[in-house]
């Protein structure tokens, strides 16, 4: 019986993007998947032709707005996690959790993904070193002696985790499914300034961090994968939402994939979608973090890729830790300035009042504007 053939699948997807408040947040998730035999034949036998025009590995979607998801993965997670009421809810953050929904809309499915990869929550301090969140630069001041005890809500272990994790667990098993790595970057708005000063444009920027984030998410689940004995897939399928709008990736996966040969599949305004056989990566900080074996990647940059599963526990990761990261940014200020401080989410308008309220504070707290401000 031969082996059936797997690949990883990374979804990435941002929270906080459009704020001048607070910290940007890119999510990523990333999966071990079975993958139809007969879409693989054709890598293996054509994977340096570049003769191919289509998707090598059948991904590209049709004439439509069909948004496509490995169909095992789908499969595996459809008895716990089709709607907002079932045991695993991915689906985008945005329709899990708003401005009159609990927290606990995220919490509970974050936790739950957590304690799919050995992890225990038990403060935000832990699920930032968890998710490998910061860069190097030194915390804010409203974070420096915060402490955050979660859940946050009571309601996210209204009814007790283990029951539905060992759910979770047998129904991805059963599959052949593994979730490997989950993580979020976050840049506060002082590395958000000086990024944007080096790169020039917000698109770029986000184009940055979301595929250094990649790089670093593909590393960590083969390492993991090494860990345990495993088989690595030699093939990576990689899907992000469109970064700034833009319909050009080419150049950036280039420079990020260390110079590797870029194949254009698709470029347009509802996909672009890129081919690239890659041996190493380059990280955050600029560091060449090489694959275990040739890696090929498909790389989707597509609209409203937050229905496929892997894109959903990025953005549910990246809105809940932007959402611990606000509570502690309004905390302190509130602290700061009065109880009647009305909260913001950090979005232009109403940064603008929040500005305006805080600015006497921050100035006899001596914090600068590159701190507290995102310049765009």
């Amino acid at each position: 019986m031969t082996q059936e053939r797997e690949i990883l699948v990374v979804g990435t997807d941002e929270a906080g993007y459009g704020p001048n408040l607070g910290p940007l947040l890119v999510g990523a998730s990333c999966w071990r998947a079975p993958a139809e035999t007969t879409q693989l034949e054709d890598v293996f036998s054509h994977e340096t032709s570049g003769s191919r025009r289509d998707s090598l590995l059948a991904f590209a979607p049709p004439a439509s707005d069909e948004i496509w998801s490995p169909r095992r993965l789908d499969d595996a997670l459809a008895p716990v996690s089709g709607s907002r009421r079932t045991v695993f809810p991915l689906l985008d953050s945005k329709k899990l959790y708003g401005p009159s929904k609990s927290i606990a809309a995220l919490e509970r499915p974050f936790m739950l993904a957590s304690a799919l990869l050995g992890r225990k929550i038990e403060s935000f301090a832990t699920v930032l070193k968890d998710l490998r969140s910061d860069s190097e630069d030194q915390l804010p001041p409203w974070e420096r002696d915060a402490t955050l005890p979660l859940p946050v809500d009571p309601k996210t272990l209204r009814s007790p985790l283990e029951p539905d994790l060992q759910l979770v667990r047998q129904t991805l098993d059963a599959a052949n499914v593994a979730l490997l790595e989950l993580a979020a970057r976050r840049v506060q708005p002082l590395e958000f300034n000086r990024r944007l000063d080096r790169l020039g444009l917000k698109s770029d920027l986000i184009a940055d961090v979301t595929t250094s984030l990649v790089v670093e998410t593909l590393v960590a689940a083969y390492d993991r994968l090494a860990r345990r004995n495993e088989p690595r897939p030699e093939i990576a399928l990689v899907l992000c939402d469109k970064l700034g709008g833009r319909d050009h990736y080419a150049p950036i996966l280039k420079e990020r994939f260390c110079g590797a040969n870029v194949e254009i599949l698709s470029q347009g305004r509802e996909l672009s979608l890129y081919r690239v056989v890659a041996q190493a990566g380059v990280d955050r900080d600029g560091v060449v973090r090489p694959f275990p074996e040739q890696t090929i990647l498909e790389i989707r940059f597509s609209a409203k890729g937050e229905s496929n599963a892997p894109v959903a526990l990025a953005s549910i990761a990246a809105k809940y830790v932007r959402e611990l990261s606000m509570r502690l940014f309004n905390e302190f200020w509130r602290d700061a300035v009065s109880s009647s401080l009305r909260p913001t989410a950090g979005y232009p308008v109403d940064a603008l009042r929040f500005r305006a309220e805080v600015e006497d504070a921050r100035s006899r707290l001596g914090i600068p504007d590159d701190v507290f401000w995102r310049r765009k």
